[in-house]
């Protein structure tokens, strides 16, 4: 978990230095996941904290996310000790090409880790109901204002193919899913941060093992952006 909030973490400040333009900062959500399978939880409306980023150099666009939600509520002491009865840590990129002014094509990687039950400590489960790792390729479009505007709207949808283990159980199986994401950025006066509201909604399935994993969130960044915006 912490290897995974520092390498998004990195890819952010690296990003910055090659761009034509970019954007990154904090998040905060509002999120609730329904998880039906081999057990049942529903952690109710929590509030999660997160990072994300863009880059654009020419045609060439890349973004990123990443977020920990735990039923702990938004806390840096999860990152060392967490003992919600639910904890999940999800990361993304994508890389693709500008089709058109307000189209992008987009492919990458997800993988993200979650625990039922138990606690972690330093990112290291224990005691678990389910403690399970997901990872998946990508695929996707992303609609959107031209990037030189100050105030922006997208709109996103991907999918998802990938594997899903849960450990305690020896479970392999095949996942495939599929997210939603709209939002709108609002610049804070002349400066170059932005504020960007947004909603989003994903669900997955375990093909074999009948697990499905269904997430709402609100979403509110505060983003800088930079470079030829």
């Amino acid at each position: 978990m912490k290897k995974l909030a520092f390498a998004f973490l990195s890819l952010s400040i690296a990003s910055t230095a090659l761009a034509q333009s970019f954007s990154f900062g904090p998040r905060v959500s509002s999120y609730s996941t329904d998880y039906r399978g081999v057990t049942s939880l529903r952690t109710g409306r929590r509030t999660s904290f997160g990072l994300q980023g863009d880059y654009r150099s020419g045609s060439f666009v890349l973004d990123y996310f990443y977020d920990h939600d735990s039923t702990s509520d938004a806390s840096v002491i999860d990152l060392l000790i967490d003992t919600g009865d639910y904890t999940r840590d999800r990361g993304e990129v994508t890389a693709g090409w500008s089709v058109l002014p307000v189209l992008d094509l987009q492919g990458g990687v997800r993988y993200e880790t979650s625990r039922i039950g138990g606690v972690s400590i330093i990112g290291t489960p224990l005691f678990t109901d389910v403690d399970s790792t997901h990872q998946a390729l990508v695929f996707g479009v992303k609609l959107h204002s031209d990037p030189h505007q100050r105030v922006g709207v997208y709109l996103l949808g991907r999918g998802y193919v990938g594997n899903m283990k849960i450990n305690d159980l020896a479970v392999d199986d095949t996942t495939n899913g599929y997210r939603f994401e709209a939002g709108v950025t609002i610049p804070i006066g002349e400066s170059n941060w932005a504020v960007v509201p947004a909603a989003e909604y994903e669900h997955f399935d375990m093909q074999d093992f009948g697990t499905r994993i269904n997430t709402n969130r609100v979403m509110l960044a505060f983003v800088y952006r930079g470079g030829g915006r």
